[in-house]
């Protein structure tokens, strides 16, 4: 094994409630927690989670605050990794979204932490209880402070 490999940090991939902090919006205790650990993480974030993260910026943010906004963009850009969606999370996205689970976006981040293999940061209890019904594989999801510190070294 190289050095660098050893000194890699574990790749995480988060759901759009992790950008929301940097933009000004509260989130829950839990998600605030697992923030706190991003340090020891090399964090990715889907670019369309940017566009979600403004839908809800634009129901919470006053007008005044944007300098906020614009500050906290920045930050997750340079902060953070974008990771491409492949063209096969795309599709099962869609098939996710048929079945159902009416949140595409949702279905791209599972679809896409499952194609690339990268572990998925979320807090949406709900989409996991779909995914279970429905029997899609959810190891490789992250919902707990807890689990996430169990993949840092």
């Amino acid at each position: 094994m190289s050095r660098r490999s050893i000194l890699r940090k574990p790749r995480v991939l988060v759901d759009t409630t992790f950008l929301l902090p940097a933009l000004g919006v509260e989130i829950e205790e839990d998600a605030l927690k697992a923030i706190a650990l991003f340090r020891k993480l090399e964090i990715y974030y889907l670019e369309v989670g940017i566009l979600e993260a403004v839908w809800k910026v634009l129901k919470a943010i006053p007008l005044e605050h944007l300098e906020v906004v614009k500050v906290g963009l920045d930050s997750i850009r340079n902060t953070y990794n974008t990771l491409d969606i492949p063209v096969e999370a795309y599709i099962e996205a869609y098939r996710i979204y048929n079945e159902g689970h009416k949140d595409y976006i949702d279905a791209l981040y599972y679809s896409t932490a499952k194609t690339t293999d990268t572990p998925w940061l979320t807090i949406d209890e709900e989409f996991i209880e779909f995914l279970k019904q429905h029997n899609y594989k959810i190891e490789g999801i992250i919902y707990t402070p807890e689990d996430l510190k169990s993949i840092i070294r």
